[in-house]
């Protein structure tokens, strides 16, 4: 199995928010990404990135997502709401159901990621949000609403602090 194929798997496996219905709407989308070419460099779970990118390809939003050309891109189709300033919440569908994460865009054309585990939280708090964990599916939390998602990742974000980087964007050129 190679390296990214395991990060990958431990990152889908660390546990996640999720919903059987997109909860970023075309509508609501929001498209802070530039268009162009990226290199895409993923951490392991100890914070260490990789010594160098796993994947490069041209990025381009096309309708209400983000899409590559260039095979295995690993965020095909995420759409973006912003949460705060330069945080926004992800969407990326999976199977049937749609995953939920958080993205941090800067300006000089980097983009960072993190994947929230719903089990880093309290379970207090995913009470308040009216969360309830999946059953058989440990660590995999039901989000039905924007409002509750919007919430809950900005209380994740409160709760764990500065959050562990699970990849990393980076421009490096602009679209021909």
């Amino acid at each position: 199995m190679s390296r990214f194929a395991i990060v990958l798997a431990a990152l889908i496996l660390s546990g996640c928010f999720y919903s059987e219905r997109p909860l970023i709407t075309r509508r609501a989308a929001e498209f802070p990404i530039a268009n162009g070419v990226y290199t895409h460099t993923p951490y392991l779970t100890d914070g260490t990135p990789f010594d160098q990118p796993m994947w490069r390809g041209e990025v381009r939003r096309r309708g209400a997502s983000y899409h590559s050309e260039v095979v295995d891109f690993p965020h095909d189709n995420v759409r973006l709401r912003e949460l705060a300033p330069g945080i926004y919440a992800a969407m990326k569908p999976d199977d049937d159901n749609w995953v939920y994460g958080l993205v941090w865009i800067y300006p000089d054309g980097i983009i960072t990621y993190h994947q929230p585990a719903c089990s880093e939280l309290e379970q207090a708090l995913l009470d308040d949000y009216d969360i309830t964990q999946a059953e058989g599916e440990a660590g995999y939390c039901k989000v039905n609403d924007w409002d509750r998602l919007s919430g809950i990742l900005l209380s994740y974000l409160e709760a764990v602090g500065e959050p562990r980087i699970d990849g990393v964007y980076r421009l490096v050129s602009e679209p021909e």
